[in-house]
């Protein structure tokens, strides 16, 4: 292990500003309540057994077993609405976690991972499209966010040099099951990201049957026992798509040009002031991923948010919803950190000189010049999940959205009708709140929750 430096000021100051934006997510989970899908599959467990419901969910709706496998041990099953809210608090440490793992199994260095790891999940926090999809909606976050926390493990195991490498294999294989069922883009970029390894590997090893190609092996087998689901084609195909191929390969463009403008540009700029920073000890380390051209990642880059788009696009007619473009997201920070970690080491770099004061300053008023202008303001549907997390704490939002729900609750389980009216949710904070039930006793919302506390209806009058 390589220990190449202390931790500069800029090293503390994007510490610092991961934990800033980190801390009142970490607070905001114990008032985090279930919602919509959550109860529906809480009650799942009551109705068949854990295998039966896989079965039937690969069947009927979709090939999400990882997703399914967590989302029906939901802990309000058994009535611990403390460990739902545990729940939402691991997404976020195990993201945390799991960036740090990546970064270490790759430079060995604890100062860089740190700083790496940091820069990387205050970024992903910090614009993260849909944040109450990623931490605290237990059916958006065991479907999308998973996904993404195991696909930091799978790069950092990959990227682990150990002699004990059946073990490694047994760990990869695992991983590749695990992300393939959690949702259809994770194993899109899982399915790539291990061709580019076995093609890699191959035209440097010159063999073909290595590791890499049967974890290639591996995780195409499973892709088909995706992609050939029934479940899959009946959803796909419960909604009408108007659009004709071209349109849907144009519409798929557009999206990617605006996932570039609205998540991408500001990213850049962040990743590339870290990754300036620490410039001297990137440089003297020796990392095969920046040997190819850079057309090759830019390729990547608009390859990555291109395929994450066409799905949503060409089988319901719409656009990706906010949860998948939040995997889309995390792929496009990895590749920018890449193509700025190629950038920083050109020759010319070396000769423009920036005060380190300077590159401080520049972080923060691009930080906080962007939190205090968006505010809490709809521009271009930008992301502010800093400002909205310290808003419902300070605001008591948070406070009077879980006294709302915890009144529902009392008034659910002291009634003695069979039919609950109940009063729609007042405050509403952005970071913890999903969605409400409907007027309609028969909405899958509605309809669920009543079965889950044994009534016959609920309604929102």
């Amino acid at each position: 292990m390589s220990q190449s430096r202390t931790l500069s000021i800029f090293d503390k100051l994007i510490t610092l500003l991961l934990f800033v934006a980190t801390l009142p997510l970490l607070y905001l989970s114990f008032y985090n309540e279930p919602s919509a899908d959550d109860y529906n599959y809480a009650i799942k467990l009551g109705k068949d057994t854990f295998w039966g419901i896989e079965y039937y969910e690969y069947m009927h709706w979709g090939s999400r077993y990882t997703a399914t496998a967590v989302l029906i041990s939901n802990p309000i099953h058994w009535g611990s609405f403390l460990g739902y809210k545990i729940i939402s608090f691991l997404m976020i440490i195990l993201f945390i976690f799991g960036s740090y793992f990546m970064f270490y199994q790759l430079l060995k260095d604890k100062i860089l991972s740190i700083t790496l790891a940091s820069s990387l999940s205050f970024i992903y926090i910090f614009q993260l499209p849909e944040i109450n999809s990623a931490f605290y909606w237990l059916s958006g976050s065991a479907t999308y966010h998973l996904g993404n926390i195991l696909f930091l493990f799978y790069i950092g195991i990959c990227t682990k040099s150990t002699k004990k490498l059946k073990l490694r294999n047994v760990f990869l294989y695992l991983l590749i099951f695990l992300i393939i069922g959690c949702n259809e883009i994770s194993m899109i970029y899982l399915l790539i990201l291990n061709i580019l390894l076995f093609t890699y590997n191959f035209f440097k090893t010159k063999k073909l049957f290595n590791s890499y190609f049967y974890l290639l092996l591996w995780t195409a087998l499973l892709t088909l026992f995706v992609l050939i689901a029934p479940g899959n084609y009946m959803r796909s195909h419960s909604v009408y798509n108007p659009y004709s191929f071209s349109e849907i390969i144009l519409r798929s463009f557009s999206k990617t040009i605006v996932i570039i403008i609205r998540y991408a540009i500001l990213s850049f700029i962040i990743i590339f002031l870290t990754l300036y920073s620490i410039r001297k000890p990137l440089q003297k380390m020796k990392l095969h991923l920046l040997s190819l051209p850079y057309y090759f990642y830019i390729l990547l880059f608009l390859l990555v948010i291109f395929i994450g788009c066409f799905p949503s696009i060409y089988t319901l007619g719409s656009n990706p919803p906010l949860r998948t473009v939040n995997v889309i997201f995390l792929s496009v920070l990895i590749i920018l950190m890449i193509l700025c970690c190629k950038l920083i080491r050109e020759p010319f770099i070396n000769k423009v000189y920036v005060p380190k004061f300077l590159l401080n300053i520049s972080l923060l008023i691009l930080i906080l010049g962007y939190t205090f202008a968006i505010r809490d303001r709809e521009i271009y549907n930008l992301t502010n999940n800093i400002y909205y997390s310290y808003d419902a704490i300070i605001n008591g939002k948070a406070q009077k959205y879980k006294e709302e729900v915890q009144k529902r609750y009392k008034i659910i389980q002291k009634s003695k009708e069979d039919t609950i009216f109940l009063s729609p949710i007042q405050t509403k904070p952005r970071i913890i709140y999903h969605t409400d039930l409907s007027p309609d006793p028969k909405h899958f919302y509605n309809a669920s929750m009543a079965k889950y506390f044994n009534k016959k209806a609920i309604i929102i009058k």
